[in-house]
């Protein structure tokens, strides 16, 4: 079991705000992420805030990073 605080806190994201930050962690811009999702960039970027949120990041690595350590990404 880990003990990062982020993997100790439960966090909840949407599939479609999986698939942001995933996009993200693969360095994707939004408009990149909404062409790929088939999504428009504006909701790229309200999922990607909404992510974030949950996530407590303040940035895009930020997001990445809480994602991976919460066993949300690979």
């Amino acid at each position: 079991a880990r003990t990062t605080p982020a993997a100790a806190m439960e966090v909840r994201l949407a599939p479609r705000e999986v698939d942001v930050v995933a996009c993200v962690a693969a360095g994707a811009t939004n408009a990149a992420a909404a062409r790929q999702l088939g999504l428009r960039p504006e909701t790229v970027k309200g999922y990607l805030r909404s992510a974030m949120r949950k996530l407590g990041a303040r940035t895009r690595l930020e997001a990445v990073v809480a994602a991976r350590r919460a066993g949300l990404l690979p």
